[in-house]
Order: structure tokens, then C-alpha cells, then sequence
């Protein structure tokens, strides 16, 4: 054989092993290490989704600690150690974008679900608060609306007792202009009145002492511990009238 051929042959291996190996490394196997209790069929169900696939030629069981395949025959009494291995092509649906082998992830003992239960435990807790802030918020703006519907309730029933001794028989205009403003986040309710049409009461600069006595007496009339009358303002032409929403008085009267 002369040198030439030899060189030839020689090439040709080294390009049949560099093939193969970069194949080899291409197709990666996915192995599992047999756990106490496995069986073939078992293991085959697992990583191929059938045990009709124990028998077939790429499914291989091999011995590490000898460095040898296991034959067919003796699939009957595998041992624990031992690692079954095939080409990720064939790896069940749900291993086919893991980043992982099967035996990296140790399915036999049941760590595939494992995995998945730090997952599983976040999403719960994500859940839970996602649920506990919207019952918060559903609280709260429930609240706010009870409140707020309250507090105008009161400023509407405060403006009614306000105007009836300045009813006049037989004038059908409004002896107050008036206005309401809620503050919920304060608790706070502003009634805001002011002359209306070509009268001039009320008004705090030339009817302080009157403003302020009608407006104890409105308190007095309407009896709602609820709510406390507080400073009296003027913001134009308005008198302004700032009543407090007491929370535990609302409180011992829902019980």
C-alpha cells in the first residue's frame, strides 16, 4: 500500500470521526439514571410517552460503571445507577424545549413536578395578592362611596333646614345659592351657601353672628352625630360651612 493511499485512508477517518463526532454532539442523549423500583417499561412510558418503544434500536440502557451497553436481554432486571438513554428527538412533547436531559431534571424521583412547584407556589402567592388588593380596593372604594353618599345626603338635608325660614309664600326662587364639596380622604364636608337672586343674607361680612346661629341650629334640627360642625369660612361671595364625618360614630351606628 503505498504512501499515498495510506495518507488517503487516513483522511478518510479522520473525516468519518470528525462527522461522527460533530453528529454526536449535535444529537446529544438524553439519559435518566435508573432509580429504586424503575423499570424499563416504566422509563420508556416516561421519557417516550409508550412502552412499546423499549425494544426499539436508539433505546439504549447502559452500564457506567463498566462502560458497557446493557443487551435487550437483560432489560428484565435493571439496576439502580444505571442510565437509559435516547435522542432528544424522541423525548416526549413536554421535554422538547427543555434546556435540561431528563436525567439532569431526575424524573424517577419525581423532581419534574418539583421543579414546577416553585412556579406553581409563586403563581399561588401572586394570585393570592392579586385577590387580596382587589378585595382592598373593593373595599375601599366601596367605602368611599358610602361615605361620600352620606356626607351629601347630610349637606343636602343642612341646605333644606337653612333655607325653610327664609322661604318666602309665594316665591318659587331659592333664597340660597349652595354648593357641596366632599373631601373623603379628610372626612371633610364643605357647604358652601350664598345670597341668592337680590337678597343678601347670607353673608359673613355684614351677617356673622346670624350665619353662625342658624347654622348651629340647622346642627341641632338635623341630630346626626355623625357629623360635627366646624369653623365657618367665607371663599367670595360663599359662606363656607365645614362639617367632620367622625368615623367611630358611623361605626357604632352600623353595629
Amino acid at each position: 500500500m503505498g504512501p499515498v493511499r495510506v495518507a488517503a485512508l487516513l483522511a478518510c477517518a479522520v473525516t468519518v470521526q470528525v462527522t461522527t463526532a460533530a453528529r454526536a454532539s449535535a444529537q446529544v442523549p438524553a439519559c435518566y439514571t435508573v432509580q429504586p423500583g424503575d423499570t424499563t417499561a416504566l422509563i420508556s412510558l416516561y421519557l417516550t410517552g409508550s412502552v412499546q418503544h423499549t425494544y426499539e434500536p436508539w433505546f439504549q440502557i447502559v452500564d457506567p460503571s463498566r462502560s458497557r451497553v446493557v443487551p435487550k436481554s437483560q432489560y428484565s432486571r435493571i439496576e439502580p445507577g444505571w442510565r437509559a438513554c435516547i435522542p432528544p428527538s424522541r423525548l416526549r412533547v413536554e421535554f422538547g424545549h427543555a434546556t435540561t436531559t431528563p436525567a439532569a431534571v431526575a424524573p424517577g424521583r419525581y423532581l419534574t413536578l418539583g421543579e414546577r412547584i416553585p412556579a406553581i407556589v409563586w403563581w399561588g402567592v401572586a394570585v393570592m395578592a392579586m385577590l387580596l388588593i382587589a378585595d382592598a380596593v373593593r373595599t375601599y372604594v366601596t367605602r368611599r362611596r358610602a361615605v361620600v353618599s352620606m356626607m351629601q345626603q347630610f349637606g343636602e338635608r343642612f341646605i333644606c333646614e337653612f333655607e325653610r325660614p327664609l322661604m318666602q309664600p309665594g316665591c318659587l326662587e331659592r333664597p340660597v345659592e349652595s354648593r357641596l364639596r366632599v373631601i373623603p380622604r379628610r372626612q371633610r364636608l364643605e357647604i358652601l351657601l350664598a345670597p341668592a337672586g337680590r337678597r343678601r343674607y347670607p353673608n359673613m361680612s355684614d351677617h356673622r353672628r346670624n350665619v353662625t346661629y342658624d347654622a348651629e341650629r340647622v346642627v341641632r334640627v338635623l341630630k346626626d352625630e355623625r357629623f360635627v360642625g366646624g369653623q365657618l369660612g367665607a371663599h367670595g361671595k360663599w359662606v363656607v360651612i365645614a362639617c367632620h364625618f367622625r368615623v367611630h360614630a358611623e361605626q357604632k351606628g352600623t353595629k
